[in-house]
């Protein structure tokens, strides 16, 4: 529900005081149900906007963040390398890709033939062993392995799922990132997700690991789904790292596109407000006066 919407029920729907005059003409359309072709759900159903918004009190919440819990991250190995470690390595990089988790992997030695040592994986710890034990394999104790932190809060919260016409963002876990950084205005309008960038309006497409909530003040925000904290308003400006690619998962394109339009679409990552990255790493300022003589 709308900040400063004055409502109406009318059949579980809300009706925003602007829509009042037009009650007469809902009842009309009540009476006459049955004579014409009934209009498909979701072209009923109001959905959000928020093109601006004002940035939250980040400070507040950065310093009232939960801690997140213990997760296994890393697995040692536990012996030393058998003597048909190259063969093993590659029936277990030949899983994984199957599967399509390898982030990457390292070889025990500087020589190109070198057995696998290790491998960096887009699952939790947890996903992985369910899987080994699903399968009834038995993972090799040689072996290094990197996991994905698990993600504590949803894709979509409750408060917001009627909201938006499709949530635009991958299922695939993100892994090594390029680390240039992009900025935009990402917001939201009549239920679709979209990017003011460079000038350029698109449809924005986000990564695994960012959801959609409502926070306490009514305003749609994006969430780390890992820290479950705001990662910033929908409205405001951000920033991510860049250039994204649009991974596996999520919903499919031609049915994003019949939704929301068939225009260009850019991959917007994992964003951060920028008010809320100058919160935690406040800029630079120049020094309110010069230094003493014999200070430098």
């Amino acid at each position: 529900m709308r900040r400063s919407a004055v409502v109406l029920a009318v059949r579980g729907k809300a009706i925003t005081m602007k829509r009042m005059l037009y009650l007469p003409l809902l009842a009309l359309a009540a009476c006459g149900a049955g004579e014409g072709p009934n209009r498909p759900l979701a072209e009923d159903r109001d959905y959000a906007t928020q093109l601006t918004a004002p940035a939250p009190d980040y400070a507040a919440i950065i310093a009232n963040a939960d801690m997140i819990e213990p997760y296994e991250a890393f697995r040692d190995p536990s012996a030393e390398p058998p003597a048909d470690a190259k063969r093993i390595g590659e029936v277990w990089l030949a899983r994984l890709q199957e599967r399509d988790v390898v982030d990457g992997y390292g070889l025990s030695g500087k020589a190109d033939d070198a057995p696998i040592g290790g491998f960096d994986i887009r699952v939790t710890a947890d996903d992985f062993d369910a899987w080994v034990a699903e399968n009834g394999w038995d993972v090799p104790p040689h072996l290094r392995w990197s996991f994905m932190a698990p993600l504590r809060a949803p894709r979509v919260s409750d408060a917001a799922q009627s909201s938006i016409r499709v949530w635009p963002a991958s299922e695939q876990r993100t892994g090594l990132k390029l680390q240039a950084a992009d900025y935009g205005r990402v917001f939201l309008r009549d239920g679709c997700f979209f990017v003011d960038h460079q000038g350029t309006e698109k449809l924005a497409w986000l990564h695994a690991e960012t959801g959609l909530d409502v926070d306490e003040e009514g305003y749609y925000v994006l969430v780390n789904r890992i820290s479950g904290q705001v990662s910033g308003r929908l409205g405001e400006r951000m920033v991510w790292a860049a250039p994204n690619a649009i991974t596996s998962g999520g919903p499919d394109l031609d049915k994003f596109r019949a939704a929301c339009g068939d225009g260009p679409t850019h991959g917007v990552g994992n964003p951060d407000s920028t008010a809320r990255m100058d919160t935690m790493y406040p800029p630079q300022r120049a020094p309110d006066s010069a230094p003493p003589p014999g200070l430098e």
